[in-house]
């Protein structure tokens, strides 16, 4: 009996799904339990039992109200019953019945009227809170007006009883009702956070089954436009990447939406250049524009400060959006983009402004473009395709940055978006020549994904820098190489299964500290939200990269965090090319000895001198190399001699020896597989290979000799020539900082222009040993 009558109390107001009708029931509940109160202690106030029936008749009133609304859910109209059949009548006969003003019912007025406060919304709120306040007063006036209805207390004992009575019944029925609505609202609260998270961890799995996809797409068809020299093929990659990005851009929009309105997109300010990021939209759009035939002006205040302090990227967006939209509803004419500075001490004003001769927009139509999924005059521009979302977003980002969007727009003849931007003046820094890529054959990287399709791309994108690249699929096989393993830095994936990027992050790191060093390791992503940003850096991850992965931004995070004494930067405007006759003639020497000089110069952007660098690199590193590997296979040591080869096999690669590359390739699986029969019988083939390209390169540098005064004389007419004190001086600064490709540079340009000497080749040989100290020593004393 006691669990049928525990599960008919929770049926009854725990799962309660409606909370308006929840609502009800808690503060009907508490109006029942003051009833039965007030009941009883009339029995002890009053005469005759006059009191405690209404009472009681009160308490059942609101059982039967409870009731009704429990089975036909129209809770408005048991909001309305209670009201006037307990709040008012039966009331109002209480009232007369005790006392009137000076008995304890007017504090139960004020019991109803919290109630009714709560329990409507809205004008019917209002005009229930009026007419009840109205029967109140007018009762209290009826009350004074004629006493003989009045029934009056029977002595001065009994009325200080029931006030007193009266005074902690209604306290207690009001703090009931805020209590029970107070519970009520945090569960609620609670309810919304929950729902909130579980729509941030959607918005996070979307954006990651999404983007890894896209990703995929994009970097494989970014090795596609790198490597095609079919022109055909590259025009069907450039729309694919086209198409590729503006799907990227779709699903950000949706994604920013969410963000903002879930609370969770924040501001990152930084110092930006405004006319760059001004002409750099100006370059994109004036083109769009010109496909169409209009006009695209810039109007840029030439007297504005160059750098300003603010969220470049989300003033971009807001840019890109209302530029975007110009171009798409402008069929002839003129589009302008004006950025002009308003003055100011500390802030300054900044006006943006983007107009057209557009379709122009209608006053009704202006006044909700602004909402989301909203477009003006769809019909007339069906063809034109858009979501709705950019200007919501726009204006959203704009709140957000403390201004809005305003419009100005005539029907038929054109439209001017605007907004005001408060910005600080920033600091200039040093921007990386945006020409400049690098490579590092002596680098070694760790790719970590569970997607192998994912380790496919990151590979391709990194192809040209010629570091060494080793992947794996799951945190526990990153383990085994890191600590097999000294890599210089390491790409992780966030979102992996079983161990997420975190925690193999923090596994990575645990290993370094025992090992006495800090090897950077950068997080890869999909999750493209702030917070997710802001986490990953707090936690000790070195760099934060968005997939779908872009090619510059990830050679320029490299560029931040490998060692400077194994990057060589190349610029691709002072690149070294060689003549088709010098081409032809080296293409068919190392043809010879199975080196595809045509296939290394692609890595490298065709510049012959990197080529040279890195066949010196090969001829300098290689013979140790095999020597290691041979003592492995003799000794059994199968699992280091995969090791070594498979160093062996990226570095033949990366001089374009194929024929040495398949068969590292081949060897390499073979001893992973301790298939030492094959290994041994395999090995002095592979010996043969190796031998047959070292000649080759060897043959290749004696020929390139001739050319390289000639080469190096051309490449640098575009550029000042340093005169002997400052090259020295600035090999001098290269050493101290470990820069082993540029110093070899600077002293080979000493040597060429200069004159070699003996201190010369000795300040050379030290630097190709990483023995910076010694060549700082011999440096100091031939600059004396």
């Amino acid at each position: 009996m006691f669990t049928g009558l525990k599960n008919a109390v929770i049926e009854f107001y725990i799962k309660e799904k409606e909370l308006d009708i929840r609502l009800f029931k808690l503060l009907g509940t508490a109006g029942i339990l003051v009833s039965l109160i007030g009941a009883t202690q009339d029995i002890f106030t009053s005469s005759d039992f006059t009191g405690s029936l209404i009472n009681l008749l009160a308490a059942l009133a609101s059982v039967c109200l409870m009731w009704f609304v429990h089975t036909t859910r129209k809770y408005i109209v048991g909001y309305l019953l209670t009201s006037f059949s307990v709040f008012m009548v039966l009331f109002a006969w209480l009232f007369l019945e005790t006392g009137a003003m000076n008995g304890s019912i007017p504090y139960f007025f004020a019991f109803g009227m919290v109630f009714t406060l709560l329990m409507y919304k809205g004008a019917l709120m209002y005009i229930m809170e009026f007419i009840q306040t109205a029967f109140y007063i007018g009762v209290c006036w009826f009350s004074y007006k004629y006493p003989k209805y009045v029934i009056p207390f029977e002595s001065a004992e009994k009325q200080f009883f029931d006030q007193m009575a009266g005074v902690l019944l209604s306290a207690i029925g009001i703090g009931a009702i805020f209590l029970m609505y107070l519970s009520e609202y945090r569960k609620q609260q609670k309810i919304a956070e929950e729902s909130s998270n579980a729509k941030s961890v959607l918005l996070a799995n979307i954006s990651h089954e999404i983007r890894t996809p896209i990703n995929m797409l994009l970097g494989m068809n970014e090795m596609i436009l790198r490597e095609s020299e079919n022109t055909q093929i590259t025009e069907y990659a450039q729309n694919i990447d086209n198409a590729g990005h503006h799907l990227l851009f779709m699903v950000n929009q949706f994604l920013d939406l969410s963000r903002i309105d879930m609370g969770k997109e924040a501001l990152f300010e930084e110092n930006f250049d405004i006319i760059k990021l001004a002409q750099g939209l100006g370059a994109f759009f004036g083109k769009e524009a010109e496909k169409k035939g209009i006009e695209f002006v810039m109007d840029i205040d030439k007297k504005m400060p160059a750098v300003f302090f603010g969220d470049s990227k989300k003033l971009s967006q807001i840019l890109s959006n209302l530029l975007s939209n110009a171009v798409k509803y402008t069929s002839e004419g003129t589009i302008v983009l004006s950025v002009h500075d308003l003055g100011g001490d500390d802030v300054h004003t900044v006006h943006f402004e983007v107009s057209d001769t557009g379709n122009g927009i209608t006053e009704e139509d202006q006044k909700k473009i602004f909402e989301s999924f909203e477009r003006a005059d769809i019909i007339r521009n069906r063809n034109i395709e858009g979501t709705g979302l950019g200007l919501a977003i726009s204006n959203k980002l704009a709140n957000l940055m403390g201004t809005e969007i305003k419009v100005k727009s005539q029907y038929g003849t054109g439209s001017a978006f605007w907004l005001d931007v408060s910005l600080k003046p920033g600091t200039a820094e040093k921007v990386q020549d945006s020409n400049t890529f690098f490579i590092a054959p002596e680098a070694s990287i760790l790719i970590v994904d569970d997607n192998d399709m994912n380790l496919n791309v990151a590979k391709s994108l990194l192809k040209r820098t010629l570091a060494g690249i080793d992947t794996a699929l799951s945190a526990a096989e990153a383990y085994e190489k890191y600590e097999d393993h000294d890599y210089d830095l390491v790409l992780m994936d966030y979102m992996m299964p079983g161990t997420d990027g975190i925690q193999a992050m923090e596994h990575l790191r645990t290993i370094d500290e025992e090992n006495g060093k800090r090897t950077p390791i950068l997080v890869l992503t999909a999750d493209a939200t702030p917070e997710k940003k802001e986490l990953f850096m707090s936690k000790g991850f070195d760099d934060y990269l968005l997939k779908p992965i872009d090619s510059g931004l990830l050679e320029k995070a490299l560029l931040r965090h490998l060692p400077e004494n194994k990057v060589t930067r190349v610029n691709n405007e002072t690149q070294t090319a060689l003549a088709d006759e010098d081409r032809e003639r080296f293409t068919k020497l190392l043809e010879k000895y199975d080196i595809s000089f045509e296939l290394a110069l692609k890595h490298l952007s065709g510049d012959i001198l990197q080529f040279a660098r890195v066949a010196e690199y090969f001829l300098k590193n290689t013979p140790e190399t095999m020597k290691k590997i041979r003592e492995n296979i003799e000794k059994n040591d199968l699992e280091n001699a995969t090791i070594l080869i498979h160093s062996l096999k990226g570095n033949s690669g990366n001089v374009g020896g194929e024929d040495l590359f398949y068969s590292a390739r081949r060897l390499e699986r073979r001893a992973k597989d301790s298939d030492k029969e094959y290994v041994i019988s395999a090995l002095p083939l592979f010996i043969m290979k190796e031998k047959r390209v070292e000649t080759g390169l060897h043959r290749f540098l004696e020929e390139f000799e001739k050319l390289r005064p000639a080469l190096t004389a051309e490449n640098d007419e575009n550029k000042p020539s340093l005169s002997e004190h400052e090259l020295w001086e600035a090999l001098l600064e290269a050493i101290k900082l470990g820069k082993q490709s540029p110093a070899l540079k600077l002293a080979d340009e000493l040597g060429e222009r200069f004159g070699e000497s003996k201190d010369l080749d000795a300040i050379k040989e030290h630097i190709r040993n990483i023995d910076f100290e010694k060549a700082e020593t011999l440096t100091d004393s031939s600059m004396k």
